[in-house]
């Protein structure tokens, strides 16, 4: 037998200890959590998935991995070991091959019907951040060992991420599972299976095997496991309180999953605000101890890219972002984080003022950090592009309150009618969100949510004339200037804490202008200074004090949810929320660490 055969003959024997296809047949969907591949076992489980007839609806496959390869070398690798048959797929899964970033990233063919999470990191800290319910685990040899204090698998962490008689597997050279393991799972049954003749084996005088149970986590057994958040297709319609970034983009993660949405603008007066911002910036935030807010703003960066790509580059249009070093206020040693952090330079690189300027096309005078992949972006053709997607009907009506019923959720107007009703409903209307909770008798009293206040927020539109052409990648460090948008230079940084007025609109806007030439290191023309009244947006950024967005359950109202306090980050937080609040309803694995998913979900 050659290699390539044997190697195809052990992948097959893997699934067939799995219990696949039997394990999967009719069901709705089957997870496996896998700490022992590269890839190559996903793509043939895919390959298998997709000609069975009996297969379930939707496959779901977690790795966890110290590090992610080039996509170049899964690639080759694939390529020569995979039948030409799968082929096909080896290059879809090479096309969607994230960077190697800490973290979780979510991967998705078959029209999401078959996912791939990736959660890079130690195997011991990341088991403890993913949140998922396995069918099947295969594990490594190395991680049967005893562990050392803070290394190894900790089986109380992967006890959380099993079920009831969940199929453990392992090739390993030992005889049986080690002992240690019944600390917190219970074992069912143990097999040992030699591999089948002709099989590659890692030391020729040592028997390699493939050890099997069916496994337990204890606190399963004894206590009875949690009932998921999961609903029926029966029960598949969900209603949107918020037709903005926040609210749309939750309807589209669940249109894409089958779901019957209903949207309902919050009010007119937003919709019109939206409809006249310009243009956004989408990047994301770097520290130097890689912190929860840090984290967060990576993933729901990298899953809006994801999300948007079949977007025209016309409305998301990857541009490139600068983040000069300041020079007054809280200066932070921007070179010393991109070291320290180590993270690829297609995700971020420390820039000279030269090399600065030559990104930005104008005499820049600071270095900084640049992300090659940040983008601008035009968020009314974009939320015009959301609102099409198939499943979701929008609705123009003023929201004022919301009522349990018996099974369903009501929805009603400012006359008391019922707009309509449905099991699952997503509060996502900004601060009108705290305003609906209160007049819904659902607002906690010392909660996150009443600790919610709106924030003020003015952009300048500039002709790029003004500024010397503008720059060619977004422009950031105090205020932000992006690249023109149909001859409109956009500046950005003011908030307004009190009274909105115009005279307090007219100061900010002419606050960003100063802040961007000064970014831009030009001279304003006099002209500059006898315009009475600068074009622009304005708008109220609903803020919570601990400037993290509050999403998720609220408390004893099942069913009900809320996607709001997103601040100055929409554009950032809302591709992952829609799918965070997506996946917990279709029990998928969530697409986010669950240290960051308690620190938003507490409303």
């Amino acid at each position: 037998m050659n290699t390539q055969n044997a190697r195809a003959a052990q992948r097959a024997q893997v699934l067939r200890l799995l219990g696949l296809p039997h394990a999967w047949a009719g069901r709705e969907s089957y997870t496996l959590l896998d700490l022992d591949d590269d890839g190559l076992r996903f793509v043939t489980l895919w390959s298998q998935w997709r000609s069975d007839p009996r297969r379930c609806a939707r496959l779901h496959v977690v790795l966890v991995v110290q590090a992610l390869s080039l996509a170049s070398t899964l690639q080759g690798r694939l390529l020569s070991v995979l039948p030409e048959h799968d082929h096909a797929l080896a290059e879809q899964l090479v096309k969607q091959w994230p960077l190697s970033l800490p973290g979780v990233h979510r991967l998705e063919f078959e029209a999401l019907n078959v996912t791939l999470t990736l959660a890079v990191g130690p195997a011991n800290v990341m088991l403890s951040r993913l949140t998922l319910a396995a069918e099947a685990v295969i594990l490594t040899e190395a991680q049967l060992a005893e562990p050392a204090l803070g290394q190894g698998i900790d089986t109380v962490g992967l006890g959380r991420l099993l079920q009831a008689e969940t199929v453990l597997l392992a090739c390993a050279t030992r005889a049986t599972w080690p002992a240690w393991f019944e600390t917190s799972l219970i074992f069912h049954e143990q097999t040992n299976h030699q591999l089948e003749a002709g099989l590659e084996r890692p030391e020729p005088t040592s028997p390699y095997s493939v050890l099997r149970a069916r496994a337990s986590p204890r606190v399963l057994v004894g206590a009875g496991s949690d009932t998921p958040c999961y609903s029926p297709p029966a029960l598949r319609h969900l209603v949107v309180v918020g037709g903005g970034l926040a609210g749309l983009h939750v309807a589209q993660a669940l249109a894409l999953r089958g779901w019957r949405v209903t949207v309902f603008e919050a009010s007119v007066d937003q919709a019109q605000l939206q409809s006249s911002h310009l243009a956004a910036a989408l990047t994301p935030v770097v520290s130097r101890q890689d912190d929860q807010y840090a984290r967060l703003s990576r993933a729901g960066f990298l899953r809006a890219q994801s999300r948007w790509e079949q977007v025209p580059d016309a409305i998301v249009t990857a541009c490139g972002a600068l983040q000069l070093q300041r020079t007054s206020g809280r200066i932070v040693d921007l070179n010393r984080i991109a070291e320290g952090l180590g993270f690829s330079e297609q995700f971020m690189r420390s820039v000279t003022a030269a090399q600065a300027s030559e990104l930005a096309g104008m005499p820049l005078t600071r270095g900084g950090l640049y992300f090659p992949a940040a983008c601008r972006v035009q968020p009314k053709p974009l939320l015009d592009k959301l609102a099409r997607t198939e499943g979701i009907t929008c609705l123009s009506a003023q929201v004022a309150r919301i009522e349990r019923g018996l099974t369903n959720w009501r929805v009603f107007d400012q006359e008391g009618r019922v707009l309509t009703e449905a099991p699952q409903v997503v509060l996502a209307a900004g601060m009108a969100t705290q305003q609906l909770l209160a007049a819904s008798g659902l607002l906690a009293i010392g909660s996150r949510l009443a600790s919610m206040y709106g924030l003020g927020g003015e952009l300048t539109y500039v002709d790029q004339t003004l500024l010397a052409g503008g720059p060619r990648c977004i422009v950031s460090g105090d205020g932000y200037v992006l690249p023109a948008v149909q001859g409109q230079c956009v500046l950005g940084g003011s908030y307004l804490n009190e009274a909105v007025s115009p005279e307090a609109v007219a100061l900010a806007r002419q606050e960003n202008l100063e802040r961007g030439a000064q970014l831009l290191n030009i001279s304003l023309p006099p002209s500059a200074d006898s315009q009475p009244w600068l074009p622009g947006w304005g708008g109220q950024r609903a803020v919570v004090p601990d400037r993290f967005p509050v999403v998720g359950r609220v408390a004893g109202s099942a069913g009900l949810w809320v996607a709001t306090g997103y601040a100055s980050r929409g554009l950032s937080w809302a591709s992952l929320v829609g799918d965070l609040i997506a996946a917990t309803l279709m029990n998928e694995p969530l697409p986010l660490e669950n240290d960051i998913i308690a620190k938003i979900s507490k409303t």
